[in-house]
C-alpha cells in the first residue's frame, strides 16, 4: 500500500542522502520530491513508499525518534488524502488556531494567571482529567467582568498559516469546523474571521456582565470532540478517507487518531508520541504539504 513520509525542516543534500540510505535499509524504495522551493525559509520534501510488508507502528516510532534527534519533522502517513475532493477538517482552537490558551488569558485578567496556567498545562499534557480541571479553573473566574473578553481576543495572536490553510481548503469545498475546549465567544470570532463552517465550544454563563464561574451545556472534552467529528462526517456524507483533525493537547488525541490525517501541531510530548502525525516546524499551512501540495501551488491558491 502506498504511504508517504514528509520531511520538514533544515534539509540539505547530505541529510537527504542519509535519509535515502535509511529508507533503503528498511526496504523502502521511493524518490524524494521537494515540495518547497528556493524562497521558502523551511524546506519540505516528501517520498512515497510501499509499506505493505512493514510494521507501521515501528516505522512511526523510528521516525519520531529521528524527528526528536534532528529537529526535522519526519511525518509518516499510511495513506494520502485528495485535497481536490471535498472533505471534513476539524480543529482545536487554543494553541492550534490561536497562539494562546483562552482560559489562561482570562485568568491573567482576574489576577490569577500563574495559578490557572499551571493547571491548564497539566491538563494538556494529559496528567489530570480535562473536565475536572476545566470546572475547577472556570470556578476561579467567578466575578470577572465580561467586558475584558474583547480586549483578550484582540491581543491574541493567530497561528501561523491559518489564513493560507483555510483559503485553500475552502477553495476545494472542504467543510471546516472548530471543536474547542475553549469558549464560543472566542471561537465564534475565529470562525467568522476565516469563514469556517461551524463551531462547537463551551458556553460561558454570564450574569450582570460578570462570569459566574459556570458553563452552559455539555463540556467539549476529548470524547465529545471525537463524537462531534463523527457526527459532522455523517451529516456531510463524506468518506472517512477525506477527514483531517488538528490539535495539540491530550484532549485532542481521540479525534486525531479517529481522522484519516491527525496532525499534532506543536504538541506536548505525550501527544507527539501518541498522535499519528506530529508537526513542529511549520504552522497550519504545513498541513497542505502533508496533502502533497507544493509551495507554488499553495501560493497560487492563497493569493
Amino acid at each position: 500500500m502506498s504511504a508517504s513520509i514528509t520531511l520538514i525542516g533544515s534539509l540539505n543534500p547530505e541529510y537527504l542522502d542519509k535519509f535515502n540510505a535509511w529508507l533503503e535499509a528498511r526496504g523502502l524504495q521511493g524518490a524524494i520530491r521537494l515540495l518547497s522551493d528556493a524562497q521558502d525559509a523551511i524546506s519540505v520534501a516528501q517520498v512515497m513508499v510501499d509499506d505493505s510488508l512493514l510494521d507501521r507502528v515501528s516505522i512511526r516510532t523510528e521516525l519520531l525518534r529521528l524527528s526528536n534527534d534532528t529537529g526535522i519533522d519526519h511525518i509518516y502517513q499510511s495513506s494520502m488524502l485528495d485535497i481536490k475532493t471535498p472533505g471534513v477538517a476539524v480543529f482545536d482552537m487554543d494553541s492550534t488556531l490561536i497562539k494562546a490558551e483562552v482560559m489562561d488569558e482570562l485568568a491573567v485578567e482576574a489576577g490569577i494567571g500563574e495559578q490557572i496556567s499551571a493547571v491548564t498545562a497539566s491538563a494538556m499534557r494529559g496528567e489530570i482529567d480535562f473536565v475536572e480541571s476545566f470546572v475547577q479553573r472556570l470556578a476561579l473566574l467567578k466575578g470577572l467582568s465580561s467586558e475584558v473578553m474583547d480586549g483578550v481576543y484582540n491581543r491574541i495572536q493567530h497561528m501561523d498559516g491559518i489564513s493560507t490553510l483555510m483559503k485553500v481548503l475552502h477553495h476545494y469545498g472542504w467543510h471546516t469546523a472548530i471543536l474547542s475546549g475553549g469558549f464560543t465567544y472566542f471561537a465564534d470570532r475565529v470562525q467568522a474571521e476565516y469563514g469556517m463552517t461551524e463551531v462547537h465550544a463551551n458556553v460561558l454563563e454570564i450574569k450582570n456582565n460578570e462570569l459566574t464561574g459556570k458553563h452552559l451545556g455539555d463540556i467539549v472534552d476529548g470524547e465529545r470532540k471525537k463524537l462531534l467529528l463523527t457526527n459532522i462526517v455523517t451529516t456531510q456524507n463524506v468518506d472517512w478517507q477525506q477527514t483531517i483533525a488538528c490539535g495539540d493537547g491530550a484532549n485532542d488525541l481521540l479525534m486525531l487518531n479517529h481522522a484519516a490525517l491527525g496532525v499534532a501541531l506543536h504538541a506536548k510530548p505525550l501527544v507527539r508520541e501518541q498522535a499519528p502525525c506530529p508537526m513542529n516546524n511549520l504552522g497550519l499551512d504545513g498541513i497542505l504539504y502533508l496533502l502533497g501540495m507544493t509551495s507554488a501551488q499553495i501560493r497560487e491558491l492563497s493569493a
